[in-house]
């Protein structure tokens, strides 16, 4: 039964299934978790996806429209806009989207609440158009954060920014799942695992990253006989994919790396299920945000990563770390290796699943504003 102080939520999403779009693939999926506490829940897009039947029993129409509507409608309701600084204007600055949600928090019994995927670069030293790009989306947000009654970012180092810049302390942190899912939880601890076969899976520029940080590890199992053949999923005509060819070539041989492209779901789920071991490069706040890494944890593939062991979210001590590795090659699939992929594959289902996620955008969205 629908819980919520207001019982109509609207969902405002760059796009939808199936195009192609993390951020609204998030929208998506939470959008049906959400339609169980909610009356009625609309999706509303800057872009149509290709077919109306994506949404299954969620209307799908341009936010425009669906905005207009929620704001002269006399019943409560909720947006919740989940926001890229690109999304809605190639310019970073989406003047209509800004008016729009004026309007909106303006009339009675309506609340707003913004999820903000990626922030501004905070870097020194950018180039004059970039550090332009970067104050018009910092300007942006804090416009669209005041708007807000609820704000939620992904990670610790966005919330100590948007904690700075809208000078609150109330900034949620939302959980990211994964959009590559086996066809139930247990099937990646039946898998048969490939001796030999590795996996590194993202955009090619985090591969590629991967594959750098974890080189001398690389080199050191394939001289012993450890590896064989290290599998790359993700776009592959790219400067970066022809590096991490390039890369892999001339350190371990040119038949090593063997690059599958950019796959179905369901293809690269099957890949997953394979992989003896998979690589990720990425630190702390980049695992919080990765819904690659997220896979690979709900498939159970052992994860060989560079993180600090006493991390508790995820755990640090279930990674497989270089240096261990190196020491004990047996650790892809002995034992203990098996007892850490079996505590990475329970937390990504105890608190990075769809339907725990969706719980607890609930309660996010049920404190008081």
């Amino acid at each position: 039964m629908p819980n919520l102080s207001n019982n109509r939520l609207l969902i405002i999403t760059p796009t939808a299934p199936p195009e192609v779009c993390g951020v609204s693939d998030y929208a998506y999926q939470t959008a049906q978790e959400l339609a169980k506490f909610y009356d009625t829940v609309t999706i509303g897009v800057e872009r149509m996806p290709s077919t109306s039947e994506s949404g299954g029993n969620i209307k799908i129409a341009r936010w425009q429209q669906l905005l207009a509507q929620a704001t002269i409608n006399s019943e409560s309701y909720d947006v919740l806009l989940n926001y890229t600084p690109n999304s809605y204007a190639k310019t970073g600055l989406p003047v209509n989207l800004l008016l729009a949600l004026r309007r909106f928090a303006k009339a009675k019994h309506k609340r707003v609440f913004v999820f903000f995927h990626e922030t501004w670069n905070g870097s020194p030293n950018q180039p004059l158009h970039h550090a332009l790009r970067s104050k018009i989306t910092r300007w942006t947000m804090h416009r669209i954060g005041k708007l807000a009654g609820g704000v939620a970012v992904v990670n610790a180092e966005q919330q100590h920014k948007l904690k700075q810049l809208l000078q609150r302390d109330d900034i949620w942190l939302n959980a990211i799942g994964s959009n590559i899912l086996p066809s139930s939880p247990e099937v990646g601890l039946k898998s048969a695992r490939k001796s030999g076969s590795w996996l590194v899976f993202g955009l090619s520029h985090t591969r590629l990253w991967a594959i750098e940080a974890h080189l001398p590890l690389l080199q050191a199992m394939y001289k012993q006989g450890v590896l064989h053949c290290i599998y790359s999923i993700g776009p592959v005509n790219t400067t970066y994919a022809c590096q991490e060819s390039e890369l892999i070539a001339s350190h371990l041989g040119p038949n090593v790396l063997v690059q599958l492209g950019s796959l179905e779901p369901a293809e690269v789920s099957k890949q997953m299920l394979k992989a003896e071991a998979a690589l990720v490069g990425l630190n702390i706040d980049g695992l919080k945000k990765s819904g690659t890494f997220a896979a690979l944890a709900a498939h159970a593939v052992p994860i060989i990563c560079e993180v600090d062991a006493t991390l508790d979210q995820p755990p640090g001590a279930a990674f497989l770390h270089p240096a261990e590795v190196l020491a004990d090659p047996t650790l892809v699939s002995n034992s203990e290796g098996e007892r850490r992929r079996r505590q990475m594959h329970a937390w990504f289902w105890s608190t990075r699943s769809w339907d725990t996620i969706g719980k607890a955008m609930k309660i996010w969205l049920q404190e008081p504003i």
